[in-house]
């Protein structure tokens, strides 16, 4: 209904459900990349969760399609009115609605092949659990999660960050990057936390994985914060017209609404979750599930922009 009676706030809002499901796909490559890496026993209960996860891939790509079609309702470089300054037209090479998609194609060729990789070597582990197979995964492992590191940073830039073309920060990037693995985490969780009561996980998922998994989150979390109050600490003690107009677009109502939840559903689902040991079915449930919550409403802060 909304596409057809306010293009404009249609599209941004796509935009936000968008970036936090694809959040939770490309998020868990990324756990399960690193599980591979560090053959922790953290990982091995929610391996296949997080695989699965990763097959949703060809779904977002197909769910990316109303985002060209909206492009000139979500991001102001695409209006060549808008690129008249001398640094927005030297950003007009970058941002174009061409390259942009080329782009977008790059990032989820690379996601789809990093996945599928993934996905068939965990299987021939599964069928001949041997050390060669075993070592193939680490090898693909290592330099892939550099890479997809870096394709997440450009990916934020492309998708988010361009929301305000002449506003940039170089920690963006990492923002994402931790955003996206705590939203695949406590997804991985709630997931969990339903299949550890139905056989068979009901006799593989255990009270110390759910410690474990609570602990990661929190460290995870613990990541997010730091890089999020880096980029306001510098941009506050710069105090530049030119950097603060990224924050002082986000103090409008949806701003608002969005921070204003935000501390309290991390103070009350993870950090009282997690420091406390008991392991009641409410307390996995609505620790992931109020983190997952926070950074919903913190993509929607990101995605907002004045005016929309």
């Amino acid at each position: 209904m909304g596409a057809f009676t306010d293009r404009t706030q249609f599209f941004h809002a796509y935009l936000v459900g968008f970036i936090f499901w694809i959040g939770i796909t490309v998020g868990s490559l990324a756990l399960l990349l690193l599980q591979t890496l560090d053959r922790g026993a953290w990982g091995v209960v929610i391996r296949r969760v997080l695989e699965a996860s990763t097959r949703t891939l060809p779904l977002m790509l197909l769910l990316f399609i109303p985002i060209v079609f909206g492009l000139k309702q979500i991001y102001p470089w695409t209006s060549a009115a808008f690129m008249k300054t001398p640094a927005l037209q030297q950003k007009a090479h970058y941002l174009n609605p061409s390259f942009f998609m080329i782009r977008a194609a790059i990032y989820f060729a690379f996601w789809s092949l990093l996945a599928l990789l993934a996905n068939w070597l965990s299987l021939e582990q599964d069928r001949a659990d041997s050390k060669t197979v075993r070592k193939r995964l680490q090898i693909i492992s290592g330099p892939g999660l550099g890479l997809l590191i870096i394709s997440i940073t450009f990916a934020s830039i492309d998708w988010v960050m361009s929301l305000e073309p002449a506003w940039s920060s170089t920690i963006f990037g990492l923002i994402f990057v931790a955003a996206w693995s705590l939203s695949a985490l406590a997804f991985t969780i709630v997931v969990m936390s339903w299949l550890s009561k139905r056989p068979p996980m009901d006799r593989v998922a255990q009270p110390r994985h759910f410690q474990d998994w609570g602990n990661l989150l929190l460290t995870l979390v613990m990541l997010w914060t730091y890089f999020a109050f880096s980029q306001y600490l510098i941009i506050w003690s710069g105090n530049l017209p030119e950097e603060t107009t990224w924050y002082v677009a986000r103090k409008q109502a949806g701003g608002r609404n969005c921070a204003g939840h935000r501390n309290s559903a991390i103070r009350v689902s993870v950090y009282d979750a997690v420091i406390s040991r008991r392991q009641e079915e409410f307390r996995k449930v609505s620790d992931a599930g109020g983190a997952d919550l926070d950074h919903a409403r913190r993509r929607c802060h990101l995605a907002d922009r004045a005016g929309f």
